[in-house]
């Protein structure tokens, strides 16, 4: 393909009908991008040239800049000029020189600023401007415009008085991208330019032009490199400088040591920390202020990075607690520790790192908490009120009915910024609670952190700690947190020093805390303790209103986390959950609904993609109580499941004197289920 366009340029029938569209487009406006012989860049330009007012005959010379105008021209190219007239010096020098033939440079307006022009008139040409505005199309301008070379041959430039001239035109663009002009080789080749001597000698003009724009290119790269040294210099020093002042206004300790922990720089702060003067601090050792077992010279030898260790460190005649980070940096050149960057932050920060180094995080809020039934909206009320009381606050429901959603609301509500830290009592193996809760030193355990750990207390300074379970929690542990309730102080497994904590107290359970401390399994004192304010979360079969709502709830929360469509839930299929007595609660009917999701067809949800749980529940169960006979529904005992059902409704209602609440109790069922069967048996009644 590349040969045939080569042979091309060597027919007198390729040049001529290039002009030949040309003159089609200025004089009859037959589009020239529908001639396949024209490239795309250039048809374009023809088409904007005229656009401009651009004539074929065109006077180029009456498009001069005064002598003033060329100087503030010169002035602003100084740099290209500067490395661009050596080149163009060494081509006038050349062979390569002729009239016929010259080296230009123009700057990005197409603007002639240095170099010869070649002879196409006998009037001397100060300087003039080639553009699409006043001299329509030239491969200088399409350089600038795309950012790349061109080579324009005879007719395809606009202008007749150039077309048998080819120029070769190379963007000159600096290390930003921008263009800054154009190093153009221009060549008038005569009346018969399409043969083969004449199309020789410009063939290879196009690397000749790119190599000479290269080397001015790097010419002004390492120009501005030198020129900018002594810039980057007094940028460096005030650089230091300022970093110097900004250390100084930081609220954390920062020490820079050299590879063997020479310490070379201490900000205020880090001289406020160890309590001595920059002139003390500054070249000793940063291990003469540490324990022995630290782990700081062994991150130095290792090339190591640490985040918030903790460290005791000697301050005049005290060990005080630190948190450390640690950044070594290395030699460009090579792997070897080149200076590092300690961090000290005071201890009773932690609060900052608590999500990341527990990784609990209270994202529930009030406003999260979904149900419009009686129970819920009371029980949510409480917590509200409770939330802005500092008292301990225990949670008492079944298992599954989000106590822990409860707890993160009511921390949300008054220390939204500050660490919640949790702790399942039931999920944690006895021997393994106390350090959980208290923290170790180093040393302590085996198979530990070498270097100890703080406690799920200590942690929680300043916040909140939610013990779920707390049932399960061991009796011997029982005194100790009683301990720290009452004094405000933990000491560590291991430790010598108690450490001040200020945190609010959440619990929850699932057991009767109150039987259990007549079994001795739970101290009773320590529920006294845990239950100034308490809350009941109701179960779900007591709030039978809210599953729809928590039903729809679910399913779009997961459609949306796993990226399915929402799918309908057919009625009979909602009847079903209503008609179910949920012993698993809120987080049963959750897992319900990811299993129905992921069985529905046909984007339905119905009865049959319930879980089977759901489906093998007895037509009766659910809404005829189990504890009939029981003495909390004495009034209820002579209604038998032998009779007719319509009667025992009947009963229910004249007991209750039609108040369906009330009835609904004595039945065991919700009221909705009751509603639906007054409507299958037609129950008329007077709601009192």
């Amino acid at each position: 393909m590349m040969e045939h366009k080569v042979a091309l340029l060597r027919t007198r029938e390729y040049w001529q009908a290039i002009e030949q569209c040309k003159m089609d487009f200025v004089y009859n406006n037959i589009d020239p991008l529908s001639n396949v012989a024209i490239r795309r860049e250039v048809a374009e330009s023809w088409m904007r040239s005229k656009q401009n007012g651009v004539k074929l005959d065109t006077d180029h010379l009456k498009y001069k800049m005064t002598y003033r105008q060329i100087t503030d021209i010169k002035e602003k190219n100084k740099l290209l000029i500067e490395f661009a007239e050596p080149i163009i010096q060494k081509f006038i020098e050349s062979d390569a020189a002729s009239p016929n033939r010259s080296l230009e440079l123009y700057d990005i307006h197409g603007i002639f600023i240095s170099g010869t022009h070649v002879k196409l008139t006998d009037d001397k040409i100060e300087s003039l401007i080639w553009n699409e505005k006043t001299t329509g199309t030239t491969a200088h301008d399409l350089a600038i415009l795309h950012k790349k070379p061109y080579q324009l041959i005879g007719p395809e430039n606009y202008l007749m008085i150039i077309k048998n001239t080819v120029c070769t035109s190379a963007p000159i663009i600096n290390e930003e991208g921008v263009v800054l002009g154009t190093l153009d080789y221009v060549q008038i080749l005569g009346e018969n330019p399409w043969d083969e001597y004449a199309f020789e000698k410009y063939s290879q003009s196009m690397a000749w032009v790119c190599s000479m724009v290269m080397a001015i290119e790097e010419q002004i790269k390492i120009h501005k490199r030198n020129v900018s040294l002594r810039e980057i210099n007094e940028k460096l020093r005030k650089t230091s400088e300022a970093l110097r002042i900004t250390l100084d206004f930081f609220d954390e300790g920062v020490i820079t040591t050299d590879a063997e922990g020479i310490i070379s720089r201490v900000n205020k702060e880090g001289c406020k920390m160890l309590k001595a003067e920059r002139s003390f601090l500054e070249g000793r050792n940063i291990a003469e202020f540490l324990q022995r077992g630290s782990v700081i010279p062994d991150c130095l030898a290792e090339k190591r990075s640490v985040d918030y260790i903790e460290e005791n460190i000697h301050v005049n005649d005290e060990v005080q607690p630190y948190l450390l980070s640690i950044r070594p940096v290395l030699k460009p050149e090579t792997t070897e520790l080149d200076f590092a960057i300690l961090r000290l932050d005071y201890a009773d920060k932690i609060n900052a790192l608590v999500a990341a180094r527990s990784g609990a995080v209270a994202k529930f809020r009030f406003e999260d908490i979904i149900g419009h039934s009686e129970s819920v909206v009371r029980a949510k009320k409480m917590a509200q009120r409770f939330a802005e009381s500092q008292e301990n606050i225990l949670l008492l429901g079944e298992s599954g009915t989000d106590k822990e959603i409860f707890a993160q609301a009511i921390h949300n509500q008054l220390y939204p910024n500050r660490p919640f830290i949790t702790l399942n009592c039931a999920a944690m193996p006895r021997n393994l609670i106390e350090s959980e809760l208290f923290g170790y030193e180093s040393g302590v355990l085996t198979g530990a952190e070498k270097n100890g750990r703080p406690g799920k207390i200590e942690l929680a300074n300043g916040g909140t700690l939610f013990l779920d379970e707390i049932g399960e929690m061991p009796y011997e542990i029982q005194a100790a947190i009683m301990r720290v309730l009452n004094d405000k102080m933990v000491m560590r497994l291991g430790g010598k020093q108690y450490r001040h904590v200020q945190f609010r107290l959440i619990t929850a359970t699932s057991h009767d805390l109150t039987e259990l401390a007549k079994k001795k399994a739970f101290r009773e004192d320590f529920y006294f303790l845990l239950s100034v304010l308490y809350i009941e979360i109701p179960p779900l079969r007591e709030r039978m209103d809210d599953i729809p709502l928590l039903a729809d709830y679910f399913i779009e929360q997961y459609t949306t986390r796993m990226g399915f469509k929402v799918p309908r839930m057919t009625q009979a299929a909602r009847m079903k959950l209503l008609e179910y007595d949920w012993p698993g609660n809120v987080r049963q009917l959750e897992n319900a609904m990811i299993y129905a999701v992921n069985l529905a067809e046909d984007q339905v949800i119905d009865i049959h993609h319930l879980p089977k749980e759901v489906l093998q529940m007895k037509d009766n169960e659910g809404y005829w109580p189990k504890s009939t006979q029981s003495k909390e529904n004495t009034q209820a005992a002579h209604f038998s499941i032998k009779d007719s059902e319509k009667d025992v409704i009947l009963h229910a209602l004249d007991s209750a004197g039609n108040n369906i609440a009330a009835a609904a109790k004595l039945l065991g069922v919700n009221k909705t289920t009751l509603y639906r069967k007054l409507k299958k048996h037609a129950i008329q009644y007077q709601q009192k």
